[in-house]
């Protein structure tokens, strides 16, 4: 990818004569962050970006004051995939895989093959509203052979929203661009959707060539008036902390820790998206399991 444009940034667009929409996304900062926080294998890596590219486009389409959530879930060597994103474009993800299960399969490997038996495999989306509104959660089974085809399908069946994703990685970037039909859509905006989706389709070396988002929509799209938003700017961002680490010790137990520090004399967690230890020693540890001290009245 040409490293001379903005490494992580995403750009809104619409048709100006037509009920649709779309964005594009680069990211390259982000990804690479977030992939060298653990020694993740290259199938596991690819669907990582991947998915990661796909939240940032889905989150960019809502009006978020808070988090969007993507998991994917299966019984295969990919047990489970998550991204989160945050109304600024503030990324983490992490995945959870069997190193024994993985290991045969080549870096592009796919989603079936990753996910297991599709009857046990799943998509699911959460929103979680940071005002406090409820939090909404869609689930859908996977469908088709990667990660761009189930969100298509989840955005078909849970959002009733005609859509056409596409995602690519390299070296650890990842780019992808996503287009969807809105419900104002008349029948008279058919054939430019169609001819829209069919430019996008097989557009992935166009993303990974073109970084300079209006050179890439006016090569995907010569004929079209479209307008073109700000970017917006993404990037890794974690949200553990000390305090976070010191709640997930109390909700393990103080026999757990307990056990922890009798084998090694201190206690580690980890956090699975950025890879940061938080290290306990015994009074440390102990002292969150301690009962509050009572004034002398």
């Amino acid at each position: 990818m040409d490293t001379r444009a903005r490494a992580d940034a995403l750009t809104p667009f619409v048709f100006e004569r037509a009920a649709i929409r779309g964005s594009v996304v680069h990211l390259r900062d982000a990804t690479r962050t977030m992939l060298g926080a653990h020694r993740y294998p290259p199938a596991i890596a690819r669907a990582l970006a991947e998915l990661t590219a796909a939240a940032a486009l889905l989150a960019a389409t809502l009006k978020l004051d808070g988090s969007l959530t993507v998991q994917l879930r299966g019984d295969g060597p990919l047990r489970l995939l998550v991204v989160e994103c945050d109304g600024t474009l503030g990324l983490r993800g992490a995945a959870q895989w069997s190193d024994e299960a993985v290991s045969p399969l080549g870096a592009n490997a796919s989603l079936r093959a990753l996910a297991g038996e599709p009857s046990q495999a799943r998509l699911a989306i959460t929103l979680d509203p940071r005002d406090g509104a409820a939090l909404y959660q869609g689930i859908v089974a996977l469908e088709g052979d990667s990660i761009a085809a189930s969100i298509e399908h989840y955005l078909a069946t849970s959002e009733q929203l005609p859509s056409r994703l596409v995602l690519v990685t390299a070296s650890g970037a990842a780019a992808g661009i996503l287009l969807q039909r809105l419900p104002a859509s008349t029948d008279e905006d058919t054939a430019l959707w169609d001819r829209a989706a069919h430019a996008v389709t097989g557009a992935e070396d166009a993303l990974l060539a073109v970084r300079e988002p209006t050179t890439l929509l006016q090569a995907l799209f010569p004929r079209d008036d479209l307008r073109v938003f700000p970017e917006r700017l993404a990037r890794f961002q974690c949200k553990c902390s000390r305090a976070r680490a010191e709640n997930a010790l109390r909700i393990a137990g103080a026999a757990e820790v307990e056990a922890a520090l009798a084998e090694s004399g201190r206690v580690d967690v980890t956090c699975e998206y950025c890879g940061r230890q938080y290290v306990f020693d015994a009074p440390a540890a102990r002292a969150l399991f301690a009962a509050p001290s009572r004034e002398t009245p």
